[in-house]
């Protein structure tokens, strides 16, 4: 296990500094640490946190982190801002939608109204710009949660999306549970075509296949190396396991595929871990002989700052 430990330490040193993240894993060890050491310093509001990554966006987009609630959280409304997010571990209700009041700058004193889900380990949620919202703990409870910031599509959403979004209320609210996400993996797995894949679009948020659109893949074989040059790539593995080829160079590139990967490193990826991609790197998904691995891909616009 050892080497594996020293590859994600490497990889995770640049996030610490000033410049853009590379290739990043947090796997799902790490985020239990991460989640027991935050709960050593939670505050009065009920809440830790830190940041894992963060391009340097003035507009507060293209940042990752990861957040503790030991207590309800206060209503937050993001203007420009859509949140995804990655339940880790615990549970709790989300309050969604409604109207904020009291609201100063993000943050509000209550809303009223609004509809309430239940979430738990393993869910992913998506709250789009505007839409106020809260995390409510039960007694003695927790919930923690890795929070990715994304600039909210400004644009006519493609009238025909590749997916259909959920049709969940406030428009635009997406959830995928843990149990939903168990049972299209099962899926998945009897419509494999012949490249070793299957997938299908979640939700489709923006303009068809450049950004703002979540898919879930599973793989039984190795894929085919990619490139994006305008897309990170945020992942949450959802079951099986593989290697991750990352960096190095791309070769006989056609549009974002290519057959092979000159160089780069492997990391090891398995269920529970979050995956950050920069746009330019080569990449692919390796799997291991009778084995498999699904993830949620969600498309995130680079940040050129």
């Amino acid at each position: 296990m050892a080497p594996s430990f020293l590859a994600v330490a490497l990889v995770l040193a640049p996030v610490l500094q000033a410049d853009p993240p590379g290739f990043v894993v947090w796997d799902s060890s790490e985020l239990e640490e991460r989640s027991s050491a935050l709960g050593t310093r939670v505050g009065p509001d009920d809440s830790a946190r830190e940041t894992l990554a963060d391009y340097g966006n003035p507009s507060g987009a293209h940042r990752f982190r990861f957040i503790r609630r030991d207590g309800d959280g206060r209503p937050e409304q993001h203007d420009d801002i859509d949140d995804v997010v990655y339940i880790q571990s615990g549970e709790g209700i989300l309050l969604v939608g409604g109207e904020m009041l009291g609201r100063r700058g993000d943050l509000g004193t209550a809303i009223t109204g609004g509809l309430r889900y239940p979430v738990s380990a393993g869910d992913v949620l998506r709250i789009p710009a505007g839409t106020p919202h809260a995390y409510l703990v039960p007694d003695a409870g927790h919930i923690t949660y890795l929070l990715v910031r994304v600039p909210a599509y400004v644009g006519e959403v493609v009238a025909v999306p590749d997916g259909p979004a959920p049709q969940l209320d406030p428009p635009g609210f997406g959830m995928w549970t843990s149990t939903e996400l168990d049972e299209r993996d099962g899926a998945l797995a009897t419509r494999v075509r012949a490249d070793g894949s299957a997938r299908e679009t979640l939700a489709d948020y923006g303009e068809g296949g450049s950004s703002h659109r979540f898919r879930f893949i599973r793989r039984d074989g190795d894929g085919r190396p990619e490139l994006h040059d305008d897309i990170i790539d945020v992942v949450f593995v959802q079951s099986g396991e593989g290697t991750m080829l990352v960096g190095g160079e791309m070769i006989g590139r056609s549009n974002a595929a290519g057959s092979a990967i000159d160089g780069g490193s492997r990391y090891p990826v398995a269920a529970g871990d979050v995956l950050h991609i920069p746009a330019r790197t080569p990449h692919a998904y390796l799997v291991p002989d009778g084995g498999h691995i699904t993830y949620v891909l969600v498309r995130v616009p680079a940040f050129e700052g």
